[in-house]
């Protein structure tokens, strides 16, 4: 994944915020994520679109639907909606 030029809103990209909401502790907090699309014609000649994901602290992560991790206690058992719902 590339890394984006520190914190801050990623040129392009699109505010996405998740609940997060732990099976084993009940811990419940949110998060926003800048979430862009990429083309890259070096890895895919094709130019097929990558969608990325930047979290609140600038890094590049993996879509925080299929990783997310309690910070209170560390449980995979981690349920994701929209806010409000």
């Amino acid at each position: 994944m590339t890394e984006p030029p520190g914190p801050g809103p990623v040129p392009g990209a699109v505010p996405e915020t998740f609940v997060f909401a732990c099976g084993s502790c009940g811990k419940v907090w949110e998060a926003v994520f800048q979430a862009f699309f990429f083309t890259d014609p070096i890895a895919d000649p094709d130019l097929q679109s990558t969608l990325e994901y930047v979290d609140e602290a600038g890094r590049a992560v993996r879509s925080p639907l299929a990783d997310a991790v309690c910070p209170r206690c560390g449980s995979l058992r981690v349920r994701i909606t929209a806010p409000g719902s």
